[in-house]
Order: structure tokens, then C-alpha cells, then sequence
């Protein structure tokens, strides 16, 4: 597992046991305020995996168009 990801879960789980912790001690409002702080963290990684994978298919697709117009070019001056 690489060292990123073991920090993160980490974080995760101290993250939930605080939200356990919290309702355990009827302070509702930490409670939800951490429930809040995890729906923009997953919110926030769901955005970047999306802008991620959008930017490699913007470059497969230019590449490819590239690669179809070189062919052309190197099929017509034989």
C-alpha cells in the first residue's frame, strides 16, 4: 500500500471514530459538522478522478486524431 493512501485512511477512520464519538456524546452539531467535512472531501475526490479522466481522453482523442492524420498524409504522398 503506498504511503499516501495509509495516511488517508487513517484520516478516514479517525474522521469516523470522531463522528461515533460525538453522537456518543449527544454533540449533534460536531457530529454533522464532520459528516459535512466528509461528503466535500469524497465530493472534492469524485471531481479530480472525473477532471482526470477527462483530460486523458481529451489527449487520446487528439492523439488519435493526429496519428489518423498523419496516416492520411503518409498514405497520399506514396
Amino acid at each position: 500500500m503506498r504511503k499516501n493512501t495509509k495516511w488517508v485512511l487513517w484520516i478516514l477512520g479517525l474522521t469516523l471514530a470522531a463522528i461515533f464519538v460525538n453522537f456518543y456524546m449527544n454533540l449533534f452539531s460536531f457530529a454533522y459538522a464532520l459528516i459535512a467535512v466528509l461528503l466535500m472531501f469524497f465530493a472534492g475526490w469524485g471531481f479530480l478522478a472525473k477532471l482526470k479522466n477527462d483530460v486523458h481522453q481529451h489527449e487520446d482523442y487528439h492523439k488519435r486524431m493526429h496519428d489518423s492524420a498523419q496516416e492520411d498524409i503518409d498514405r497520399y504522398t506514396r
